[in-house]
């Protein structure tokens, strides 16, 4: 074996792969394009996801492979591949006897984007600490997320999910040999991942598979978490040419005759205007499968599943950004229109709440919300923080703070440790910078993992400035949390406490550009009135 191409054995087979230096001057092994699946192509498009065929010659997993097939903003076109399950596995040190904690990476991007490409989600700032972390692609958008009624087709839904499931298998079963402790694994993911990471919680599905997780902006109870059954894959079905006629069968069968790109072009296109208004934001995502099997993953409501879930006998960090509704910035930009079309607020109503948008308790609702964000004046392009906060409390915020109610409420002796991360760069809040606006300020949806992971985006930050102290806080307060048995306290700060025992105001690590303070949670007020408009079984 060459000192600069180790070769691991793992259970399909040896893998090589390339010893590196981070920009932080870390050396470390990486281990890229590992499959940990078969291709899902053919006849497997679409199918939960299988094992690999074993191999004999070490695989090269010296580069790293594509995601899945999508359309890329940043590039304005559809990337990807169909043969996209592969993970990539960073480590310091692949002695066996002496396990590290393993951080294991779900990537985001509303189930139909993103991948775990380095370009995003390089190891050099995670990879200071004394750990292994491992991130991995599952399929997105139609390719991971098709889903039939009828048992006869065997199309539930969720294969991304599944994906996701059966990545964390291969973790568990291979990475003591790249030096990681399998019965030491934290999983974490941010947005679409950190909901991801959440229904790995609930689900008994993956019940047992890891110690402890991190659940960043994004959970199963966000009003995004569930898309609801309308039909989306027959439509998906008629506009890739499908005439409707002979039923589920038919149209599967023009969905496979399809090509990726016809069907990712064409996947984008099929919500009506209504379902816009009301708050649908994308058409293929995780669904409440119709029928069981063996592997389902969803099979019921996720507040129901919250209840009873395995994963509350986790400890866990959960929290998001301050001003995560700076997302939906750029759609405003692009229709300013959307800003005098607001009405009385009704369509922010919760669809959960199962109101007729036409009747009195919706219409109260919407105008104690339009109150309460607007006060007395007008909604407006100009007038826009109003819309961009209330979107961050809709989208992000309330589902977080009723999963922190849900976990309270299970009466379970775990700990829940709350963040809120507020740090505001002029030239390191990447995803504000490039996705939302360079000329606004705050700290929108994502900007936090511009700290956890190098981006190509720009360098390490200079160790004399306050986004260098952010990433060093970062790294160590979730390789703390991973290490010292689900206590992020230590090395960091030793400030930090879990929440209380009742259902009420509770308090929150703050990140800010000056540092670490503990204090009550900032939108605590907000949280109140969305909590409001619910009773208290609908809540948690």
């Amino acid at each position: 074996m060459s000192a600069e191409s180790p070769v691991v054995p793992t259970q399909y087979g040896p893998i090589r792969g390339v010893r590196k230096t981070a920009s932080t001057g870390v050396e470390y092994c990486s281990f890229q394009r590992v499959p940990y699946a078969k291709p899902p192509v053919g006849d497997l498009r679409f199918k939960d996801a299988e094992p690999p065929t074993p191999w004999v010659e070490p695989l090269d997993c010296t580069v790293q492979g594509p995601g899945g097939y999508q359309f890329s903003k940043l590039q304005n076109k559809i990337i990807g591949s169909e043969d996209c399950l592969h993970m990539n596995i960073f480590t310091k040190n692949l002695d066996k006897q002496h396990g590290q904690p393993v951080l294991l990476y779900i990537h985001g991007g509303a189930f139909n984007r993103g991948s775990s490409g380095v370009e995003m989600y390089g190891p050099d700032y995670l990879i200071q600490a004394d750990i292994v972390l491992v991130t991995f692609n599952y399929r997105v958008g139609a390719l991971g997320f098709i889903s039939f009624d009828s048992p006869d087709i065997g199309l539930p839904g969720n294969a991304g999910l599944k994906d996701q499931n059966l990545a964390i298998r291969w973790v568990i079963e291979n990475i003591a040999n790249f030096g990681g402790d399998p019965k030491n694994i934290t999983l974490f993911g941010e947005s679409a991942g950190g909901c991801s990471v959440h229904y790995h919680m609930i689900s008994d599905l993956s019940k047992g598979m890891f110690q402890r997780a991190i659940v960043m902006s994004g959970c199963s109870l966000n009003n995004w978490s569930i898309v609801p059954r309308r039909q989306f894959s027959e439509r998906l079905a008629k506009a890739v040419g499908w005439d409707g006629q002979g039923g589920e069968k038919a149209a599967l069968q023009a969905l496979m005759k399809a090509t990726p790109e016809d069907i990712v072009s064409k996947q984008c296109d099929i919500r009506t205007a209504n379902e816009k208004e009301n708050g649908i934001m994308f058409e293929f995502g995780p669904v409440i499968e119709p029928y069981i099997k063996s592997n389902c993953i969803i099979p019921k409501d996720p507040l129901n599943m919250c209840r009873e879930a395995w994963g509350n006998d986790l400890d866990i960090l959960i929290g998001g950004n301050s001003e995560e509704g700076l997302f939906s910035l750029s759609e405003i930009k692009e229709n300013p229109a959307i800003m005098n079309n607001l009405k009385d607020f009704e369509y922010f109503v919760p669809l959960e709440l199962d109101l007729v948008r036409t009747s009195a308790k919706c219409k109260e609702f919407g105008i104690r919300l339009k109150k309460h964000y607007y006060g007395d004046t007008a909604p407006s392009f100009e007038n826009r923080e109003g819309y961009l906060t209330l979107m961050t409390d809709k989208l992000f915020w309330h589902g977080l703070h009723r999963t922190i109610y849900s976990r309270i409420n299970s009466k379970k002796a775990s700990k829940t440790y709350v963040y809120h991360f507020t740090v505001d760069s002029a030239t390191y809040n990447h995803y504000r910078i490039y996705f939302c606006d360079k000329n606004v300020r705050g700290t929108a949806h994502a900007d936090d993992l511009s700290y956890i992971f190098k981006n190509l985006f720009s360098k390490v930050p200079p160790k004399d400035t306050f986004e260098y102290r952010v990433m060093m806080n970062m790294v160590g307060l979730f390789s703390q949390f991973a290490s010292n048995n689900g206590n992020p306290n230590g090395t960091v700060t030793d400030i930090w406490k879990p929440i209380g025992e009742t259902v009420g105001p509770y308090k929150c690590l703050n990140i800010t550009n000056e540092g670490l303070d503990f204090i009550d949670l900032p939108e605590q007020k907000r949280m109140e009135l969305w909590d409001s408009m619910y009773t208290k079984e609908q809540l948690y």
